[in-house]
């Protein structure tokens, strides 16, 4: 089961979401909102997709926005699935800077629009994973390939290279990600140069 995380900073359309949802996802509402947008991360890190009103700063309660969350979530993970959804959505498209998945809070009115609301979140999650895996995949095919003592050739270095960088991004609080991929590297650069000195070796001899 997805797990999102709905933030809103009104009882009602917190009850709505929940009443709304509930029964599809694991869903993860804070009742309230952390005055420092910086302190949202922790009600997000542990989910797979957020789902944020726009309009946070309307009750006077915090003082950033939905688009202000988004760019705080990105500090964390580039690339972490976030759909603003709000009452006034052409307003959010005009001014929201840090995301394009926008849209009006009337998809929780009726069964149909609630499918349509479903299925963006089930996409959002669904491309956000595909990427993660295809990127691992390729890191791990490739350093089997050097593992065999094979060269890559310029396109799979190119591959490789924006694989890990895809990674390192899905982290970008922790150096551990980076670390273990340049580790990995280190190695099939040794494995190389070593495979290269034995066949020098042989061929001296």
């Amino acid at each position: 089961m997805i797990k999102i995380v709905y933030i809103d900073e009104e009882p009602g359309w917190q009850s709505t979401a929940h009443a709304a949802l509930s029964d599809k996802y694991d869903i993860h509402i804070p009742e309230v909102l952390p005055k420092n947008v910086s302190d949202l991360w922790d009600e997000v890190r542990d989910c797979q997709v957020a789902v944020i009103d726009y309009r946070l700063n309307e009750s006077g309660q915090v003082a950033y926005t939905g688009d202000d969350v988004v760019r705080e979530i990105h500090k964390h993970n580039k690339y972490f699935p976030a759909i603003i959804i709000t009452s006034y959505e052409d307003n959010a498209i005009q001014e929201c800077t840090a995301i394009q998945t926008i849209r009006g809070k009337e998809l929780f009115n009726s069964t149909e629009d609630l499918k349509k609301l479903c299925h963006m979140i089930d996409s959002a999650v669904a491309i956000y994973e595909k990427k993660k895996r295809d990127s691992e995949d390729i890191i791990f095919s490739l350093q089997e390939k050097i593992a065999a003592g094979e060269a890559l050739s310029e396109k799979e270095e190119a591959d490789r290279y924006d694989a890990e960088q895809y990674l390192s991004e899905l982290d970008l609080d922790s150096s551990a990600r980076g670390i273990l991929i340049n580790t990995k590297t280190l190695k099939g650069i040794d494995e190389m140069l070593s495979l290269a000195r034995s066949i020098v070796a042989k061929h001296d001899k």
